[in-house]
């Protein structure tokens, strides 16, 4: 229901994506550890963007990383690169705080160290801040098809749904959260996080909506990435990403109440009834077990549930279930489910 009633009013409120061709200062802020392999391709991914050199500079702040990231990171040997390195490690959210407390320009792009930024990213997003009205702005992640396996085209039916829904409240309102690999934040707008904050894209964005300012999305502005092919490293994703969705709801439980946050009814829908579907699935199977005692129609449903929801167990096994598109996505839909109960453990 949620994703229907956003394109309806989506179609009211669709908004143009603003050109601008002023050139605001703005500081990319790399949160790294243990970045050895990505590290030098990185930087020189942003010291070539589109974007006049003497407006673009690049803090790294290295959270105590015991291989060779700091020593790669010197060979480049650039001004326009600035280090700040933590002996003990405390975590993203801990070297988001220090570099933010060093940066002195208005504007910050928050990258990730693995994902490559398309060139024209920044000026795409530097658009959106000709007002004061935007303190957030999330580009998009997008996935290279190559190493693709049944499991990742999976996944990536899913991120596309989840890219629709963000473009949609981004029309209407704010979005409830950005994407971590790339999104420009008004300094203004940043509020310190708590260093045991499991998803930092959606407090500080929820934290600025809260400040008064609007959260938006530009799907010009690209990060490229490759699907996860790895049943193990998509599960330990996913249940960390979800497990931050339930510590926001301790933390901040007014916020999935009418007046507890501007944008109340987005986080609710978006963020925390996503948390009840695998609670719901068991319930369904409760019921349907019931009636299929009586119904030899209800019987055939309780079976293609039972089947639906084995179907990754069992694409575990026999990859070639997962060869079917249909069944490749009833798959990765149940496999997300598992990874949000888990989440809840």
């Amino acid at each position: 229901g949620y994703p229907l009633v956003l394109r309806l009013r989506e179609k009211e409120k669709r908004l143009p994506s603003p050109v601008d061709q002023q050139f605001p200062y703005v500081t990319v802020l790399l949160v790294v550890c243990n970045e050895e392999k990505n590290i030098e391709t990185k930087l020189h991914n942003l010291l070539d963007l589109d974007y006049p050199e003497d407006k673009l500079s690049v803090l790294v702040v290295d959270d105590a990383s015991e291989d060779q990231t700091l020593r790669r990171i010197a060979l480049i040997n650039s001004q326009r690169i600035g280090v700040i390195s933590v002996d003990s490690r405390l975590g993203k959210p801990n070297g988001l705080n220090l570099g933010m407390a060093k940066i002195d320009s208005e504007l910050v792009l928050m990258v990730d160290a693995r994902q490559t930024i398309s060139e024209s990213a920044v000026r795409h997003l530097v658009s959106w801040f000709q007002d004061g009205e935007y303190g957030l702005v999330s580009g998009e992640l997008s996935f290279h098809s190559e190493n693709e396996n049944d499991f990742s085209k999976g996944v990536d039916a899913y991120w596309r749904y989840e890219k629709m829904i963000r473009k949609a409240e981004a029309s209407i309102g704010s979005v409830p959260g950005v994407t971590g690999a790339i999104y420009m934040i008004r300094r203004a707008a940043f509020q310190p996080i708590p260093v045991g904050t499991l998803i930092d894209d959606v407090l500080i964005p929820m934290q600025a909506i809260r400040k008064g300012y609007r959260v938006g999305y530009d799907e010009r502005a690209k990060a490229w990435d490759v699907p996860s092919s790895d049943v193990a490293n998509e599960k330990r994703r996913k249940v960390r990403t979800l497990a931050g969705n339930y510590q926001l709801m301790v933390w901040f439980p007014s916020w999935i109440f009418p007046g507890g946050h501007p944008i109340w009814w987005q986080f609710l829908s978006h963020k925390i009834l996503r948390l009840a579907v695998p609670f719901m699935l068991l319930v369904h199977v409760i019921c349907s077990c019931s009636l299929a005692t009586n119904s030899v129609f209800f019987s055939i449903y309780f079976g293609a549930l039972i089947m639906g929801l084995l179907s990754y167990p069992v694409s575990l096994y026999f990859k070639s279930i997962s060869k079917i598109r249909v069944l490749r996505i009833i798959s990765s839909f149940v496999a997300l489910n598992w990874f949000n109960f888990l989440a809840f453990v």
